[in-house]
């Protein structure tokens, strides 16, 4: 599928600048979506942010995964003979609150950390289309492709630290 859109771009690029042999070829440039997370400024204080509240999830999950741990060894058969019939339901009855209140806490977990990845990666990609506008107006360039739809590239299309270095101002 991305090789039919690398295709289509290509072909709408070539259409816009005029089909006849006359027409230059389209002046491409890549970048690097992971590299521009990993080292502009923006993408090191998203990912800072993202493990801080990851921890901070992982200790309130922690924290309800040892009160049901504490509660297990209680369901032996000796500890639930000597319980009256009605201790033994209120534990039981705790025990599965407990465990319903995890498991909804997992998947609130989850949910949590995916849209917050999901929002960065959204904020990132709008970021470097607004920086790719620019870095192409400088370096004269026709399009600028995320380089995961380029089953190969040469070295020198990679314009990623242009675009790393736009982020960094914008950031300021």
């Amino acid at each position: 599928m991305k090789r039919y859109i690398f295709i289509f771009g290509l072909l709408c690029c070539t259409h816009l600048l005029g089909a006849d042999e006359q027409a230059r070829p389209p002046r491409i440039g890549t970048v690097n979506f992971k590299e521009c997370l990993e080292n502009s400024k923006f993408g090191k204080q998203e990912q800072a942010r993202f493990e801080q509240m990851k921890r901070k999830l992982e200790q309130t999950l922690e924290q309800k995964e040892k009160e049901l741990n504490e509660m297990s060894p209680k369901f032996s058969d000796e500890y639930l003979d000597s319980l009256t019939p009605e201790a033994e339901a209120e534990l039981k009855e705790k025990f599965g609150q407990l465990n319903q209140e995890m498991n909804q806490m997992q998947n609130q977990y989850y949910q949590t950390l995916n849209q917050a990845n999901m929002e960065i990666v959204q904020k990132l990609f709008e970021m470097i289309g607004e920086v790719s506008k620019k870095v192409s107006a400088e370096k004269g360039l026709d399009l600028i492709l995320n380089d995961e739809m380029c089953p190969y590239k040469a070295k020198e299309l990679d314009v990623s630290s242009d675009i790393i270095e736009k982020l960094d101002e914008m950031s300021e």
